[in-house]
């Protein structure tokens, strides 16, 4: 079977096509490490060994953390000023630790926040 040159330049033009846009998304992967470092102050190693599905699970497992994070710190929050708002109402004589607990609940929520975003 022989292999016209037109058509051994056709593969030698797809495998290069091909390396490039291994090296693109390499690249990109790269430059989504660096935004989690900045943004959300997430660092993690090196994929185990250096190939694009390999960092591109690492990458992902981070993005994944990092969001969820975020979603959990705000669902707290969330739920601790609802909390807070149902007993501030109340006459201060009639809160007792239920009130206490919320307000605890609420600062331990704001601290939380307030870690994610200086990281």
């Amino acid at each position: 079977m022989s292999i016209t040159p037109k058509a051994l330049q056709d593969l030698l033009d797809e495998l290069e096509a091909s390396r490039a846009s291994r090296k693109r998304a390499w690249e990109l992967l790269q430059e989504i490490r660096w935004v989690l470092k900045d943004t959300a102050g997430i660092e993690f190693g090196p994929a185990a060994r250096k190939t694009i599905d390999l960092e591109g699970r690492v990458v992902k497992d981070a993005v994944r953390k990092a969001l969820k994070d975020r979603q959990n710190a705000l669902t707290n929050l969330v739920h601790a000023i609802r909390q807070y708002r149902k007993l501030v109402d109340e006459p201060l004589t009639l809160r007792g630790s239920e009130y206490a607990h919320a307000v605890q609940q609420l600062n331990k929520a704001i601290d939380r926040a307030e870690d994610l975003l200086q990281n």
